[in-house]
């Protein structure tokens, strides 16, 4: 529960903000990639280059994507090639299951892959908390805005409730984007003041037919780290279709 009495001051603070319309957490119906209400960027912001095949080729961007000039804080680079956070064929695996992701309002958005051997599990409408030591999952569901906008909001949210230590130090990537930014990724390291980090990777997926998106977060406490949480990286990596490991590989001696 490192994150949870957090995430439910979060959600009491977000809900109240949303009714007002002040953020576009939960049902949020603003397109607009562009936060108008941008937190104030951590303190000592540098970049933290995310690992991004050298190999993949330009991709020639859509005329209604939003200029990553439009942001305030985050580059939005559109060179991702894509990922899926839903629906994976998880029968043969002993670490890996199924959770039905449903909306604030109930309503079934999509299966969703969580660890097996967990410290707690919190299922609710909305989302999902997935606890299983060195590596935490989040899922929360939003409506009818981009998966860029998605990992702002999530990003923002989790700043503005004080997830993060005041004294700590955030080294945050650029967001990379699909050309449409129905997918994202973005990545942080938090270093705390007695040298431990924790590495954070946001990934956003819209799902094309309900337009919902599903959003899904990774807390990894490399200190913590034991033998099986190679497994459970590689098996979430393959499913994903991301290599995980790139975010852990300069903290996690063992990580291949």
């Amino acid at each position: 529960m490192k994150k949870l009495l957090v995430l439910l001051l979060a959600l009491l603070l977000v809900g109240t903000l949303a009714a007002c319309g002040a953020i576009p957490f939960f049902g949020g119906n603003d397109t607009n990639t562009e936060s108008e209400e941008a937190a104030s960027p951590p303190p000592e912001i540098t970049t933290l280059p995310a690992e991004i095949p050298d190999d993949i080729e330009d991709i020639e961007i859509p005329d209604d994507v939003p200029d990553a000039d439009e942001y305030d804080t985050f580059t939005i680079i559109h060179d991702l090639e894509g990922f899926n956070l839903v629906a994976h064929d998880v029968t043969d695996s002993d670490i890996l299951e199924l959770i039905m992701l449903r909306s604030v309002l109930d309503v079934n958005i999509a299966y969703v892959t969580i660890i097996s051997d967990w410290d707690e599990l919190i299922h609710e409408s909305g989302w999902i908390l997935n606890d299983a030591r060195a590596i935490e999952i989040y899922y929360f569901t939003r409506r009818h805005e981009t998966a860029v906008v998605s990992i702002i909001g999530s990003f923002e949210a989790d700043y503005d409730a004080g997830f993060f230590a005041p004294d700590s130090y955030l080294a945050l990537g650029d967001i990379h984007a699909t050309p449409d930014e129905d997918m994202a990724i973005f990545s942080l390291v938090e270093e705390f003041v007695n040298g431990q980090v924790r590495v954070l990777v946001y990934l956003g997926q819209v799902i094309p037919v309900t337009r919902d998106v599903v959003l899904m977060e990774f807390v990894f406490y490399p200190h913590l780290w034991e033998a099986r949480d190679n497994d459970i990286l590689a098996a979430l990596s393959h499913h994903i279709g991301i290599d995980l490991s790139v975010y852990l590989a300069d903290f996690v001696s063992s990580v291949v």
